[in-house]
């Protein structure tokens, strides 16, 4: 066994009794329930001013702050079933993805978000929209950690599209036993999230974490993998979207010089030489795979 695989078998096995810790300390402990939830709470809005959601909203297309749009919402579902069904989006920010579906598909949408300035926002986009062909609810988040606004097996899908790589590494494992906990016996988790490829950050992956002031907590695809079997989720499948997302990163460095005069006037030359630079940090680092996207599909068992 190489020196590689020996450090990694070191990683996963430390990161796993960190996380066993911290499920004990919950139980045994109720103040790190609160830590939990404080944690969550500041890692939610770390980074996101309404001058740069404003700005990220400009290159992403009204409503959406993660790339792709509707196609890359329509990516994610392109294998589930949707029509008269139960969805829940965890982290649904200025409400993008759950109004695009709520247009193309008879579905019951509930659009959670922690941020109560995002959600406002949602709330007035939705207010504006005359006819959807589902129906649509923008939920405040009562806790950043959980999920216990929601009863148990109520939603037939459950969805998040790059927010929960913004739940720190000790909050994910009771956060995915709580998702697990609210969707129906039969149903879907779908996530599109961040990860990364080695144990370490590398350059390029902090190098972006500090330029945007925004807080990452990535994993491994070996330790989500691990993360949803023990939450108890099966048919764990795994698509790799990187190159697909080094490619929107282009379209959008394309967007920004497209916008640049409107960016320096209303933002300044600092921000646009910030787009710039920022995203083309983004695309290297997921063409290289530095930064892996990957969507993963998931479903809670039926019951013996």
């Amino acid at each position: 066994m190489n020196l590689d695989s020996l450090l990694l078998r070191f990683f996963v096995f430390v990161y796993f009794c960190a996380f066993s810790f911290s499920l004990y300390s919950q139980q045994s402990n109720p103040g790190v329930e609160k830590n939990l939830e404080n944690l969550a709470r500041q890692s939610a809005g770390q980074g996101y001013s309404e001058e740069f959601i404003d700005l990220i909203e400009m290159i992403y297309g009204k409503g959406f702050l993660s790339q792709g749009g509707g196609e890359g919402v329509e990516h994610m579902l392109k294998d589930i079933p949707l029509e008269n069904r139960s969805l829940l989006d965890i982290g649904s920010g200025l409400g993008g993805p759950a109004l695009f579906l709520a247009e193309h598909y008879f579905l019951d949408i509930t659009g959670l978000e922690p941020q109560e300035w995002l959600w406002k926002r949602a709330m007035q986009t939705l207010g504006e929209k005359e006819k959807l062909k589902g129906s649509l609810r923008f939920v405040l988040m009562d806790h950043p950690h959980n999920l216990s606004q929601f009863a148990d097996e109520a939603f037939d899908i459950v969805m998040s599209k790059e927010s929960l790589l913004h739940l720190p590494l000790e909050c994910k494992k009771p956060f995915f036993a709580e998702i697990y906990r609210i969707l129906k016996t039969g149903g879907e988790l779908v996530i599109m999230d961040w990860m990364h490829s080695t144990p370490l950050y590398s350059k390029k992956t902090r190098k972006i974490m500090e330029m945007d002031g925004v807080a990452y907590h990535l994993m491994m695809p070996s330790h989500y993998q691990a993360l949803l079997e023990e939450s108890g989720f099966s048919q764990i499948a795994r698509e790799n979207v990187s190159w697909e997302t080094a490619c929107y990163s282009q379209e959008n460095i394309d967007k920004i010089e497209e916008l640049s005069s409107i960016i320096q006037e209303k933002y300044g030359k600092d921000a646009f030489e910030y787009c710039r630079e920022s995203w083309g940090y983004q695309r290297d680092a997921f063409a290289s795979e530095e930064l892996i996207a990957g969507i993963f599909q998931a479903k809670k068992s039926v019951r013996n």
